[in-house]
Parts: C-alpha cells; sequence; structure tokens
C-alpha cells in the first residue's frame, strides 16, 4: 500500500470540535444547559485550551516517530534502526604547490602545515609529508580545510598563496586546482531519503537501489544519484550535488564507498562519472491584465521561473517542457504567455540535469480579458 505523505493526525486537535464534545458531556452531568459568563462555561474554557496545547503536543510528539516527518535529533534516533548515520560536515581540499627557492637542497614540507587564502578567511593544511627535491624544485600535496562545510569551497586556482608556517627555502605556494568537496552537516531532508533507501544496503545482488544508498552514504553533497548499468557487468553511477562542475572528492568518495569488496558484487565494474550539464535559457513573452504594474508582475515571475528551475536543476534527468514553463508563469495578473525559449521541449537524460543560464520576461501588453 502507498504511504500518503499528508501530515497526519493521531488525536482530534480542532478546539470547537473538543468544546463541543466536553460542553455536551458537562451539560449532560449537570443536568443544565451551560451559558457563556457561568463559572462551569469560564473553567471548561480553560480546561479545553489546555487540552488542544496537549493534543497539539502529542500529534507532534507522534509525527516525530515517523521517518517522513521527523526532525533532529528524534531523526537521527530512527535512522539508527536502519544502521545509518547522518553524515557530518566535510572539509573542502585541493592541491598545492610548493615551490623550493632557487640554489637549495631539499626541503621538508611537514604534514599539518598550514596554507592560506589570499582573503584570510580560509586555512587549510596539508595531509601527507613530501620532500622538495632540488633536481625537481616543486611539490604538489593535497590539502584539507580546518574548518569543515562548504565554506572552503570555489577558492579559484591560485588564490590558496598564503604559508602560514614559515617553511625554510619555500618561496611561494599556490593552489592548482579550484577547492571543493567541502559539505555541511547532512539535512533532515537527505537523512530521510537513505533512511528510506537503507532496506536496499542488505541487498546481495546489486541493486539499483542499494547502489543509489551507499552513494549517497558517501558525501553530504550529493542530492541525487542516477544508476545504470550501459554494458552487462558495468555500472555507471553519476551523483549530482549542488555545484557547477561535481567535485572530484565527491567522484573518488562515491567510487571509494560502491567498490568497497562487501558492497560490490565480485563480477560488477563500477564506474562513477560527473553528470552531464545540459543549459538552456528561459524566455517569456507575457501579456497582463489591464491594471497591472509591470515592474512588480515581472518581478513575480521572475521569481516564479527561478523556483521552476531551481527544482528542475535538484535532481537527474528531469525535462523542461514548454506547457510546465507556461504554467509557472501563470500568476493571477497573466492574461497570456508565450514562450520563446527554450524553442522545444528539452529532454534530459538520467546522466544529465538542466542547468538555466538566465530568464528574461518581457511584457508585451495589457488586455482587460
Amino acid at each position: 500500500m502507498a504511504i500518503d505523505n499528508n501530515i497526519p493526525t493521531f488525536v482530534e486537535r480542532d478546539p470547537a470540535v473538543i468544546m463541543a464534545e466536553s460542553k455536551a458531556k458537562l451539560e449532560e452531568l449537570l443536568g443544565r444547559e451551560l451559558q457563556p459568563a457561568q463559572v462551569e462555561q469560564l473553567i471548561l474554557n480553560f480546561v479545553v485550551f489546555r487540552e488542544t496545547l496537549l493534543v497539539n503536543r502529542f500529534n507532534a510528539g507522534m509525527r516525530q516517530m515517523l521517518y517522513q516527518f521527523s526532525t533532529a535529533p528524534i531523526l537521527d534516533y530512527i535512522a539508527g534502526l536502519v544502521a545509518v548515520e547522518r553524515l557530518p560536515a566535510a572539509s573542502a581540499g585541493c592541491t598545492v604547490r610548493f615551490t623550493l627557492v632557487a640554489g637549495h637542497g631539499s626541503v621538508l614540507i611537514p604534514e599539518g602545515t598550514r596554507v592560506s587564502s589570499s582573503d584570510g578567511l580560509a586555512i587549510f593544511r596539508t595531509i601527507d609529508d613530501a620532500i622538495i627535491a632540488p633536481a625537481t624544485m616543486t611539490v604538489e600535496l593535497s590539502v584539507l580545510a580546518d574548518v569543515a562545510g562548504k565554506v572552503g569551497n570555489g577558492y579559484a586556482v591560485g588564490t590558496i598563496n598564503k604559508i602560514l608556517d614559515p617553511l625554510a627555502f619555500v618561496s611561494t605556494v599556490e593552489n592548482i586546482d579550484v577547492t571543493g568537496g567541502g559539505s555541511d552537516v547532512e539535512s533532515d531532508a537527505q537523512l530521510r531519503e537513505r533512511i528510506k533507501l537503507a532496506p536496499s544496503q542488505y541487498s546481495s545482488a546489486g541493486s539499483r537501489s542499494s547502489y543509489k544508498f551507499y552513494a549517497k552514504s558517501a558525501n553530504a553533497m550529493i542530492t541525487d544519484v542516477s544508476v545504470s548499468s550501459p554494458v552487462p557487468g558495468s555500472v555507471l553511477i553519476v551523483p549530482l550535488t549542488n555545484e557547477e562542475e561535481t567535485p572530484a572528492q565527491v567522484i573518488t568518495d562515491v567510487y571509494n564507498v560502491c567498490n568497497a569488496e562487501n558492497v560490490r558484487p565480485l563480477t560488477d565494474t563500477v564506474i562513477v562519472s560527473a553528470p552531464e550539464r545540459e543549459d538552456y535559457a528561459l524566455m517569456v513573452d507575457v501579456v497582463l491584465y489591464d491594471g497591472a504594474d509591470a515592474a512588480t508582475e515581472r518581478a513575480s515571475i521572475t521569481s516564479a521561473l527561478e523556483d521552476f528551475a531551481k527544482e528542475k536543476r535538484a535532481k537527474l534527468g528531469l525535462d523542461i517542457i514548454r506547457s510546465h514553463i507556461a504554467q509557472a508563469c501563470r500568476l493571477s495578473s497573466v492574461y497570456d504567455v508565450t514562450v520563446v525559449a527554450p524553442a522545444a521541449n528539452l529532454i534530459i537524460s538520467d546522466e544529465q540535469f538542466p542547468n538555466c543560464t538566465g530568464i528574461t520576461v518581457n511584457v508585451t501588453g495589457f488586455s482587460r480579458g
């Protein structure tokens, strides 16, 4: 039986219903009708008020027992029942290159050496030792941010360029790739989705839902996962994040988790790939009803289209349908909508995600209806 995700009510919580039932019972016991100003009625008002508060708390507490409506920390306890834990925040990382001063011998770069961004807001530490040899003059090391979370993401190449722990005969440092892979603590919505998929982890046949569960468990940045088998014996896993480009660390994390001996069936070859981005722009011509303010309505329609684009961006394989675009624009002030771009429906594969590059709303006229 399908589960209805409407918020359930376990005990009647309508104050009017509670009052009617309570008043009828009290009048039966007293043998007379209560009047609004009588002491008994005033006391009953207070009792019903308190009962309504308690019933609301009871309903809220009972809903916490259902993973679809539960929130932290109760949701974490429910997750524990199916051997799932909330993913902690992860640190952003990148690769940095240290350069030796010309004419000097080998220099050790110790594990834990701190470097920072040019704006001083992000500090990173090396995670291994390395030696700069005179023959090469440089060495590349992986670094992780001191503070876990998205705060360390998105620093461009060359902007991690300050050495906080001075190193003799080391002249410069700079990152050679964009920082990424940092994620905040897994949200309630993401954890609920993994709880739903959790029973699939017990599969021993490499089911699609099993791979989805393990892939989503690899990194809290992941918002959706596509699993397919392009050729027999091969499993293609495509993780989606909110980043414009999927961080390399996410790809590595998913591969390491899904390719583990206790997860991958013996005959499967696991391939993890970043999703393909399908860019598109939204342009609509709208006719408003007479009296509508063009600037205000343009802003409202733009906001509605932004929500539309965001919803489509959140999942893999969601098509961009022109009639859906028009429907998103049909506010109460809109008389007619013409979708100019995209010129045709965009069919998005399971390994792709639609990426809106711009929104244009043209008010082309007014109509009295």
